[in-house]
This record gives C-alpha cells, sequence and structure tokens, in this order.
C-alpha cells in the first residue's frame, strides 16, 4: 500500500531545523522551487491497495536524488541522512524518524520507479523549467558522452572461461552433479592444450567452448525452453562464440554487464560502456531531453529521436540545431531542411585519395540536383540513383562520358591515366540522395549566424563536465543497460535541478553544498 509521511514536525525539531539549515542552502532552494507533490500520481500503478504501508515515494524519490546531488552510494546515503539536518528536514524526517536501509532504495529504485518513470520524472523537472519561463526554443545543442560501465575487462580468453563458468553456475542449481563434470573436463581440456605449447589461441579456447556448449545444448534442451537464467547465461555464451568465430563487430566485453559495448571514439582511444545522448536549451543550458544506449551506437543516429522527444514530450520544437560534424548525415541535415530547423553542423574536410586531383567540392551540382558542372564548364545531366554497399546509403551518380574526359585539358587533376596515356572511362561525381540539403547547409556556414552558433557549443560540454565532477557521470554505477539508463538519468536529473536552482535564484544568492 502506498505510504505517505506525516508532514508534521514537533516544535522542537523544527527550531533545530530553523537555526541550523541556512536558508540559501541548496536543498532549502530546491524544495522551494519544485512541488514533488506529482510523484503520488506517478507512481501509484506500482502500489497494492492492500497491505502494510509502505515507505512515502517523495521520500524515497528524493533520497535517489540526493544520491546523485551529492554522489552517495545506498549505503553512504544512509548514513548521511542519520547524520545531515539538512538531508533530514528535506526529506520531511524528525530527529526520532527511522531512516530506510539501503535494500529499500534498491527495491524502490528498480521495482517502484524502473526507466519510465525515471524518465517520467525527468520530464516533470524539464516541465517546471517551462512553466517558470527557464527553457525557450530558439536554439538547441546536441552532444554525447561517454559512461564507462562498472566492470573489468577480461582478456579474450578470460572471457570465454568466464562465460562458461556462468552457464556452469546456473546449471548447478538444477543439476550440480552435471555441471561439477562438465566444468573438470572444460579445464581440464584447456589445460591439456598448455601441455602441448605455452601458449593456447583464442581459437582453440573458442573449439573447446563451442564442443560443450553444443553438448549442453542438447542436453539441457528442455531446461532452455524454460529457465530464463540458465538461458541467458548460454545465450551469452553462444553470442561470445559467434562474435569471434564470424568477426562481428558488436561484441560482448564483458559477462558481467553484456550490455556495455566497445567502440574507437578517436584512433587508439578506446571506449567501452555506455553513452549519454542528450539535447540541451542553449540559453538556459536545461537538458530537455536525452538517450541512453551502449557504447557503439553512432552519435549521428539519435539526433532525430532527441528532437522528436523533445516535440512529443514538452511540445517543443526549436528554430536551430546545433551539433558537431560527426551529427552531419546527410539524413540529419534532410530532417533538419525538411523540418525547416536551421543547422549548424559543420562540414568535415573533404578527402581525396590524390591531393591533386578535383573533389566532389570542385564541381558545381545544381541545388534541384539534375544537372554537374565541371571545373572545365562542361555540365552533363547523365545520372541514376544506387545504393553505395560501402556508405550504406542512398546515392546520386553523375556521368561525364569518356569522350569528353579524354578530350578536357584538365583531365590529370581529374582522372587516372594508365600506361597507354589514356582514360579508361569518363568521370563519375557520387553524392548522397539528399545532397540537396547538404547545398543547403554549406551556404549556411559561410555566414556570421552559423559562426555565432558554434561559438556556443562550449555550453552542452559544460552540462557534461558538470555532471561528472558534480553527480557521478564518470562511471556507471548499476549493470546492464536499463539500470544505466536510471543511472544516466538521475545525473541528468540532478544537474536541471541545481541549474533551476542557479536560474531562478539571485545570482548573489551563494549555493552552499556541503
Amino acid at each position: 500500500m502506498l505510504g505517505r509521511n506525516d508532514q508534521q514536525i514537533d516544535m522542537f525539531t523544527h527550531m533545530i531545523f530553523e537555526r541550523l539549515i541556512p536558508k540559501d542552502h541548496l536543498l532549502v532552494l530546491i524544495d522551494s522551487i519544485i512541488d514533488f507533490s506529482f510523484v503520488y500520481d506517478m507512481v501509484k500503478g506500482k502500489y497494492s491497495d492492500i497491505g502494510r504501508a509502505s515507505e512515502d515515494p517523495i521520500m524515497m524519490l528524493k533520497i535517489c536524488l540526493l544520491q546523485f546531488l551529492y554522489t552517495l552510494s545506498d549505503k553512504k546515503v544512509i548514513k548521511r541522512i542519520q547524520t545531515d539536518i539538512a538531508f533530514r528536514w528535506f526529506l520531511g524526517l524528525s530527529l526520532d524518524d527511522e531512516v530506510p536501509d539501503d535494500t529499500t532504495i534498491c527495491h524502490f529504485r528498480t521495482n517502484r520507479m524502473g526507466e519510465e518513470n525515471f524518465d517520467q520524472f525527468f520530464n516533470e523537472i524539464v516541465k517546471k523549467c517551462i512553466e517558470r519561463d527557464i527553457v525557450k526554443s530558439k536554439r538547441y545543442l546536441i552532444d554525447t558522452t561517454d559512461v564507462a560501465a562498472n566492470v573489468n575487462y577480461p582478456s579474450n580468453r578470460k572471457l570465454i572461461c568466464d562465460a562458461f563458468r556462468k552457464v556452469i553456475r546456473e546449471l548447478r542449481r538444477f543439476n550440480e552433479t552435471f555441471a561439477e563434470q562438465q566444468l573438470t573436463q572444460f579445464e581440464n581440456e584447456i589445460e591439456e592444450e598448455y601441455k602441448k605449447d605455452d601458449k593456447v589461441s583464442v581459437k582453440k579456447y573458442l573449439q573447446i567452448a563451442q564442443k560443450y556448449a553444443e553438448y549442453l545444448y542438447l542436453k539441457t534442451y528442455d531446461e532452455l525452453q524454460t529457465n530464463e537464467r540458465y538461458k541467458e547465461a548460454f545465450g551469452i555464451l553462444w553470442d561470445i562464440i559467434d562474435q569471434y568465430t564470424n568477426g562481428k563487430k558488436d561484441k560482448i566485453v564483458s559477462v558481467v554487464d553484456p550490455d556495455a559495448k566497445i567502440a574507437h571514439k578517436s584512433p587508439g582511444n578506446i571506449k567501452r560502456g555506455y553513452k549519454d545522448h542528450i539535447i540541451v536549451d542553449e540559453d538556459s543550458e536545461i537538458i530537455l531531453s536525452s538517450v541512453q544506449t551502449p557504447f557503439n551506437v553512432g552519435d549521428e543516429k539519435k539526433l532525430v529521436e532527441l528532437i522528436e522527444k523533445v516535440d512529443n514530450n514538452l511540445g517543443l520544437k526549436p528554430e536551430e540545431i546545433t551539433a558537431d560534424k560527426v551529427y552531419g548525415t546527410s539524413n540529419n541535415r534532410a530532417y533538419l531542411k525538411d523540418n525547416s530547423i536551421i543547422s549548424n553542423i559543420n562540414f568535415y574536410e573533404e578527402s581525396s585519395r590524390e591531393t591533386s586531383f578535383y573533389k566532389v567540392s570542385d564541381f558545381i551540382i545544381s541545388e534541384d540536383l539534375k544537372q554537374v558542372t565541371c571545373p572545365n564548364g562542361i555540365t552533363t545531366k547523365d545520372f541514376i540513383q544506387a545504393y553505395d554497399k560501402v556508405g550504406k546509403r542512398e546515392t546520386i551518380k553523375f556521368k561525364f562520358t569518356k569522350a569528353t574526359c579524354q578530350s578536357c585539358p584538365l583531365n590529370d587533376k581529374c582522372l587516372k591515366k594508365y600506361k597507354d596515356d589514356k582514360i579508361h572511362s569518363g568521370r563519375y561525381v557520387v553524392v548522397a540522395l539528399r545532397y540537396d540539403a547538404v547545398l543547403h547547409d554549406m551556404k549556411r556556414v559561410e555566414t556570421e549566424a552559423f559562426k555565432e552558433a558554434m561559438n556556443k557549443r562550449y555550453k552542452v560540454e559544460r552540462r557534461f563536465a558538470t555532471m561528472v565532477r558534480n553527480h557521478g557521470l564518470r562511471r556507471c554505477r548499476y549493470l546492464r543497460l536499463g539500470r544505466a539508463k536510471i543511472h544516466i538519468t538521475l545525473a541528468n536529473i540532478a544537474c536541471n535541478i541545481v541549474r533551476m536552482v542557479n536560474i531562478l535564484c539571485q545570482p548573489s544568492l551563494a549555493v552552499s553544498k556541503p
């Protein structure tokens, strides 16, 4: 049953609170700005109508918030509540009231709230910012940061062994004798390989693991259909075998947290874990929406989703979007153009296999994508639509005839010649199917307004820096993507609430944060 705390605090406790808690304390300011009563309606569906009353959900949600305002674990926040007068006041607890234990916090966070309700809580805070006229809709910033998973990453050999042992642990639950037999045989076979050679290849580990996995599949087939824990552990083992055998890029790098993925953020800079994709109002620096993904999901894939989440959840549509070059795909630019949103996204420098050759930018392409003119002033309207398998995109392929290019005085800078000093085909110019949006944005890049917008991109980076420094965003506390989303969303919420306080309170009012 949903419980509610008695908000009446005895006079003695009230006097202590009045004397010891500064009026400019962060928690006092939060309480004066945000009415948390909406929480009851948000979570009432997660409580039964019968039974013993639960802990007050507002108090429990505030405890979760305190954890990310002050970067405290479940156990540390309980210890802090026991001794911190400001924490007790914020939670509506008197000096004599008991404090819930850390397992209650974990249960509330996972079962009473979960991803959906934390997302709703985030939206409610942003709506309060909108009601107070903090958020505008002129220009929004989009960017992404990495959040490390809370695990260590084993070598390939150890990863295979860890996955197999996890299967054995689940197998022990329903057939201990068979489990021990399989583990012993697996380890003995690995040991025999080391007797033959000091260095056993990953391939050999895979072959041994695959042999035992196939045998377990046949012997425990019925259990795999009904036992979810065993099925999950077996699935992780099989995915690891499959990813190395078939060279898949979407690799599991930890058995402890198989949702955490690996990618290269830049050459030599390997990142593992998750991403926090956010969209921020440039004026207020309030985070309007976020999406959490494994790290191997490309930043550019979430631009449209972020914009549409803001529209669907808050009814806001920006006039402009500012983002890093990685977001400048032709599809993203086309989406912004089609939705009358000004794009402040720069371009990568165009590359060519031969620096002396003319690049696509040296050709004049009509805005209707019906013709292209080469540097020699020759125009062609000969084009086809084609799919680029390497770039995985629809393209328009313009073609100049062999005869035209053969007689062109500039062909040395345009086409490769063979030993006979002849060209074997005319020049092709390949552009994205929605190159019209690219042409549109090229004009924007040359304006002063674009340069002004790009100079404000630091504001979204400042949000990330604040969350890493003050709200525990650097490393995820919880395992698996679902719980990682909760961690990242709470960090975003804490960041927004502090920002909201700083905007609404007088600049001269110092925010004390012990």
